[in-house]
């Protein structure tokens, strides 16, 4: 058998799927931000903070719960099926904890949102838009829930199925929500929330449907007694992933208020290029979870060469990915740019950062891989760990002094801000790369097992 036959294929095979689960994912964000502009740009502006204000949460819950995908994948392959109905138990009742905490945060943040926002117009219609969203919270936990335990049994097609109907129906709630139609009055951008809250229970219910059916050996309704303190020990286990996904989203949050005192234009420079280099990273992003679903199996499987390869392979493409975009980037980045902005000062500071838009995103590639690599072998507290101290010991704390107080060789300015944004995670990768290999060259029987 070929290398390409047995590494690369069974990881794209994996990967392909997942990218276009990432895509129908950030389009339900895209979805919103259109039809509520569409609206009012006050609507736009409200649902934008109240999306911008939730996100984080979200973010916290999906990486606590993506424990179960390394879980679930190596004791399938390992045949112990008791085991993995353990897992969803568990992961049950870590979903009920985690809804009752994500619908008391976002119904708190739409509290605060009155103080936050200066605008009282915007901030009403944030409000009103959150609380609609805290209902929706149960429900997207579940969903992670059941999406989790079918990625983890290499089953794409339900999540797939489940994302497409709910971007369609998300899409005509919205409509129907934000300007009214057949009786129903419009609620401008506030209708975004509520469409989100019908369209994420709709999405649960179709979810529990089809991962019930496809993946019979794992969702149980068995008599397995499970008490609170397993769960509570897999909801430590997921903490550092959650804490790890919030981290680098705070910190990008807090450079973009640095951009902010530095002007309008600068902040606006700043925000294009971060949601370029967001866009290029959903690719990765699969490929990280892809590298994790086939690390956890070949653990338990096959021969630590396998999972040696594997890890190469992962990492290979991730890096040929990055220097393509690299190129791209830097190549035609201007041409791209004119679809943010038409305005010539931001285009031509955005220009000014392209060389280092192109350097982060091929090393915060690099690091996400290596750290679904590490994932995979049950290995959850080092990626929190090196994103914490990078960002929030050097990165933030450096760029504030150096970029924006324009200290040491630095002038000041956004060029500042993303030469250490791009250095810092630049040194994030080659340190979680080497922590990886050197979990990957353990011999088997050093290799952690999941519980």
């Amino acid at each position: 058998m070929s290398v390409f036959s047995s590494t690369y294929r069974p990881l794209l095979s994996l990967a392909l799927p997942l990218i276009f689960i990432q895509i129908c994912q950030a389009s339900l964000g895209l979805v919103d931000t259109m039809v509520a502009g569409q609206y009012h740009y006050h609507d736009l502006a409200g649902v934008g903070l109240g999306s911008a204000m939730w996100t984080p949460v979200f973010i916290l819950l999906t990486g606590i719960m993506f424990v179960l995908v390394p879980k679930v994948s190596g004791l399938l392959a390992a045949g112990q099926h008791d085991e993995v109905q353990r897992v969803f138990l568990r992961g049950k009742k870590v979903a009920f904890v985690l809804s009752i905490l994500g619908f008391l945060l976002v119904h708190f943040l739409a509290f605060a949102s009155s103080w936050l926002v200066s605008d009282s117009d915007v901030a009403a219609i944030t409000q009103a838009y959150l609380h609609f969203v805290a209902f929706a919270m149960p429900s997207f936990v579940y969903i992670l829930l059941y999406r989790f335990m079918s990625e983890g049994s290499s089953k794409l097609m339900p999540i797939i199925k489940v994302f497409i109907a709910l971007l369609i129906v998300n899409s005509l709630l919205n409509i129907l929500f934000v300007f009214g139609a057949i009786g129903i009055e419009g609620l401008g951008g506030v209708g975004c929330g509520l469409a989100t809250a019908v369209s994420a229970y709709f999405a649960l219910f179709m979810m529990k449907r089809l991962v019930q059916r496809e993946v019979p050996e794992a969702i149980t309704h068995s008599e397995i007694n499970i008490d609170m303190n397993e769960a509570t020990e897999q909801l430590k286990e997921g903490l550092p992933i959650g804490v790890a996904f919030v981290v680098e989203v705070l910190a990008l949050t807090t450079l973009a208020f640095f951009a902010a005192s530095l002007g309008v234009k600068q902040v606006a420079a700043h925000q294009i290029a971060i949601n370029l280099a967001m866009i290029v990273f959903m690719i990765p992003v699969a490929l990280s979870s892809a590298t994790t679903i086939r690390i956890a199996s070949i653990t338990r499987a096959d021969s630590f060469s396998s999972r040696r390869h594997v890890a190469n392979a992962a990492l290979i493409m991730t890096c040929a990915y990055g220097l393509i975009i690299a190129v791209l980037l830097v190549g035609l980045g201007e041409y791209l740019l004119t679809l943010f902005s038409q305005d010539e000062g931001i285009l031509g500071i955005t220009a000014g950062l392209l060389v280092y838009i192109a350097l982060f995103q091929f090393f915060d590639a690099i690091q996400i891989v290596a750290a679904g690599i590490l994932r995979g072998l049950q290995e959850f507290v080092s990626p929190l760990l090196v994103i914490f101290i990078v960002y929030w010991f050097a990165v933030v704390p450096v760029s504030y002094l150096a970029a924006e107080k324009g200290w040491w060789f630095f002038s000041g300015g956004i060029d500042g801000i993303w030469i250490l944004l791009a250095s810092g995670i630049g040194f994030a990768a080659l340190i979680l790369c080497v922590l990886s290999f050197k979990q990957v060259y353990k011999p088997d029987d050093l290799v952690p097992a999941a519980p």
